[in-house]
């Protein structure tokens, strides 16, 4: 029997086995364009499930960012308020006064100096300048309504001590001012907590107690009466009368000033608006302020800090919020007051030199200092 040959036992084996090895045996290996018939081949390699890592991930939260408010519409607001202010208080006070003449029995006008058109504009610009200031300062319709009361009580005190005007003149006077300056701002802007601390947030005002106690309110109003009558009635027994006589022309009287102390009753009678109006503007703003929340600072440290640091720190930096309100306020209502009085007197009532009108005015710019010192003291437990 011949023997096999080689090759078809080759072929045999190698036709048996098929595919299972496409480089393992002695066919030339598949080229990627030929199909194989064996299942083998054709069969794709099954990929192992795996678990996708992004599935497991926390899904992403999208923080929404705060958007400010447009600031360009806020501001044309408060402009647009603040210009309606100043027309609503100037017609006003124009209609009041009008108002007041049918009321009065016009002996005001007797002594009043005939203004020119310089004056006119002067008094006007002051007027524009007093509104700005208020509106810019934050102040409310009570601010605004005592520092009104007292910007006329110096004129008032003169015109009806030592020219006779009729109270009647002076209190429709008063009113029509203040009623023209408060009103618009009582329309246009919220009172602040410190003026109505009864019905205050509980947590937008410091010190209630102290503002909601009457008895507490009834002493710094007559504290502040006062400290007004003590200083006038000692300038009446020094230097005023002389003052008086030779810087006014046209004085009806001086009588009430040599009255002495008798006259001391008639004159806290005449204060005593003036002292509420203190009480309201400076006592009150000042024992509410620190209830606004300030950006922290580094404490002061005097072995590093700087020579301005020290100067601001000595000057300013240690005085409490309290102190600081009723430093800022006083520092106003003296300027307010001193000018007021010094454009009132000089500039409406005739005869009056400049000079006397400086000296009468500077009276009751030392009042608000010293009053202002007396209410530090007396607010200083509060701190």
């Amino acid at each position: 029997m011949p023997p096999r040959s080689r090759h078809t036992k080759s072929a045999s084996i190698g036709s048996s086995t098929g595919g299972e090895s496409a480089n393992g045996g002695m066919l030339p290996p598949a080229t990627p364009g030929s199909k194989s018939s064996s299942p083998v081949a054709a069969r794709k390699p099954r990929s192992r499930p795996t678990t996708s890592t992004q599935g497991l991930e926390s899904p992403a939260v999208v923080v929404p960012v705060p958007v400010a408010a447009p600031v360009a519409p806020k501001k044309a607001r408060e402009a647009g308020k603040f210009a309606l202010a100043i027309v609503l208080s100037t017609l006003l006070e124009a209609v009041f006064q009008t108002g007041a003449a049918f009321v009065t029995p016009g002996d005001l006008a007797v002594v009043s100096r005939q203004p020119d058109t310089a004056v006119i504009v002067g008094l006007l610009g002051w007027k524009l300048a007093k509104l700005s200031l208020y509106w810019f300062r934050g102040f409310d319709a009570f601010d605004v309504a005592s520092v009104s009361l007292l910007l006329f009580t110096p004129q008032s005190i003169l015109l009806g001590l030592f020219y006779e005007i009729s109270p009647i003149t002076l209190a429709a006077t008063t009113l029509s001012s203040i009623l023209a300056n408060s009103l618009p701002y009582y329309f246009l802007r919220p009172l602040s907590p410190s003026h109505t601390p009864a019905s205050a947030p509980r947590a937008s005002l410091r010190n209630r107690p102290i503002l909601t106690d009457p008895y507490t309110a009834i002493a710094t109003s007559l504290l502040a009466t006062a400290i007004f009558a003590v200083l006038v009635e000692a300038s009446f027994a020094t230097f005023l009368p002389e003052w008086l006589i030779t810087n006014f022309t046209g004085l009806r009287t001086l009588e009430p000033a040599h009255r002495g102390p008798s006259g001391l009753p008639t004159l806290l009678l005449a204060l005593l608006p003036a002292g509420v109006a203190c009480m309201e503007f400076l006592f009150a703003p000042s024992t509410a302020a620190g209830n606004v929340a300030v950006v922290a600072v580094a404490p002061f440290d005097p072995a590093t800090a700087s020579f301005p640091a020290h100067v601001y720190h000595n000057a300013w930096g240690w005085y409490s919020a309290r102190q600081k309100e009723l430093i800022r306020r006083t520092a106003v209502l003296t300027a307010l007051l001193v000018t007021e009085t010094v454009l009132g007197v000089w500039g409406t009532i005739t005869g009056v030199e400049l000079p006397g009108a400086l000296g009468y005015a500077g009276i009751w710019g030392l009042g608000v200092v010293v009053l202002g010192a007396v209410l530090n003291w007396v607010g200083g437990p509060s701190d």
